[in-house]
């Protein structure tokens, strides 16, 4: 029946998308991030959605529906393309017989096409509002289900996230929705509708029980950033204090045992085989790094058994901790920045982490200008504290899981671009 009503849906929004390409745009992010066909079960599990939606809206452009001349240049850009190109090389220079290489270079190059259309259509107010409920709408559902699910089985609950996407594991999940509580936080701040407030509050309450349901420590620390930082800097403490303290009774009262026992392990990673086994990891990506510094060893190279057996005893960046060679089979980098490292080289973790820190500075350029363009440009203050708080989630979230390639970060930091030159504009013409 749901396969039915979605076809019957998707029939009926193709109309608006050709007739606006805008509309094609939202629908291709938000089917990307909704991943609607993993909860089907019948004849459109394998309809390809989002793969519609972004041929219809690149073909809408190609065909000057989109006007060329409406692109905004901006220097994200550029660092997409330089990204794009030096992950390309490393994909082709990758050591052999990696499963991995073309699934997660395919994951990333999707990720960052969304995002490099993305100044095409993102120029106003109403287009930054947009994007915002696309995400809420998009990533937030997967919350919502499981946040319901969390209370309906008191806390039993196994999260889980779209089946065969990089988000069904919860470890993955759990820190992609951190980066999304940030987003339904402004949009509960600036809902004109009443039940629109109360929606967007409850699926922020919702996305933090699954988080902390899903007992991930990685999500368990991005969600406490996030809760720290709106207490320490949002205008609305209040609202802030009273999410942040709900969510740690609530937590503590009601959590299984095996979920407050397994993130009390953070206190004690050096007795944890778990963490010890994502050090060692860690010291075998760099090992990768070392012997391939320009373009590392190819997309999750350290996955693969025979790579890793062959840079386990090679030298690392870690070898000063005297790490056992290990016994066990390979692990994941479980680190965003020993992921790139190992992935794309020296060369491209300084890509990686120039971008981030290039949204770091857009962020603070956003607050100058907000404040001197007055109090009619206070949401654009906000969601730019917003936005940054986002990207210090997944980067502190991040440290502890391979989500490198998470098309959402990509797509928040050409957000935060887009909304700066949004401002230049306005302090031309105020």
């Amino acid at each position: 029946m749901r396969d039915a009503v979605f076809a019957l849906m998707v029939l009926c929004v193709l109309p608006l998308a050709i007739a606006r390409p805008f509309n094609a745009y939202l629908l291709w992010g938000w089917t990307g991030l909704l991943v609607p066909t993993a909860y089907f079960y019948g004849f459109m599990t394998d309809a390809r959605v989002n793969l519609t939606f972004a041929m219809l809206t690149l073909g809408l452009i190609v065909l000057g529906k989109v006007k060329w001349r409406d692109y905004q240049p901006n220097r994200v850009t550029w660092l997409y393309l330089l990204w794009a190109l030096h992950a390309t090389l490393a994909f082709l220079f990758a050591y052999g017989n990696n499963p991995y290489n073309a699934q997660y270079y395919e994951i990333l190059i999707k990720g960052l096409l969304f995002a490099l259309a993305m100044p095409f259509f993102v120029r106003e107010r109403m287009h930054f509002h947009a994007m915002f409920i696309v995400i809420a709408l998009g990533l937030g559902i997967h919350g919502v289900l499981n946040g319901l699910k969390s209370v309906a089985s008191a806390g039993g609950h196994n999260m889980l996230g779209p089946a065969g996407t990089m988000l069904e594991d919860r470890n993955h999940l759990s820190t992609a929705l951190a980066l999304a509580l940030p987003i339904l936080f402004y949009l509960q701040t600036y809902a004109a509708n009443r039940l629109l407030r109360i929606a967007y509050l409850g699926g922020f309450c919702l996305l933090v029980l699954a988080i902390l349901g899903g007992g991930s420590r990685a999500g368990f620390i991005a969600v406490s950033v996030v809760g720290l930082w709106l207490v320490l800097t949002t205008r609305r403490k209040g609202l802030a204090l009273a999410l942040v303290m709900a969510a740690v009774v609530g937590f503590f009262a009601f959590a299984p045992e095996d979920i407050t026992s397994r993130l009390s392990t953070i206190k004690e990673a050096d007795e944890d085989s778990s963490f010890m086994g994502r050090v060692i990891a860690w010291k075998i990506s760099s090992a990768i790094a070392l012997a391939n510094p320009v373009f590392g060893g190819g997309f999750h190279a350290v996955q693969v058994q025979t790579i890793w057996d062959t840079f386990k005893t090679a030298p690392s960046l870690l070898d000063l901790l005297n790490l056992p060679v290990p016994v066990f089979s390979a692990k994941a980098a479980h680190s965003i920045y020993f992921e790139v490292m190992g992935d794309l080289g020296f060369v491209g973790l300084g890509l990686f982490l120039f971008i981030m820190l290039r949204a770091i500075w857009s962020g603070l350029n956003i607050k100058r200008m907000a404040a001197q363009l007055g109090p009619s440009f206070q949401w654009a203050r906000d969601m730019g504290d917003m936005l940054m708080l986002s990207i210090l989630a997944y980067m502190v979230g991040g440290a502890s899981v391979s989500i490198a390639y998470l098309e959402l970060i990509y797509v928040i930091v050409m957000i935060m671009e887009l909304l700066r030159l949004h401002l230049i504009r306005s302090m031309g013409n105020p």
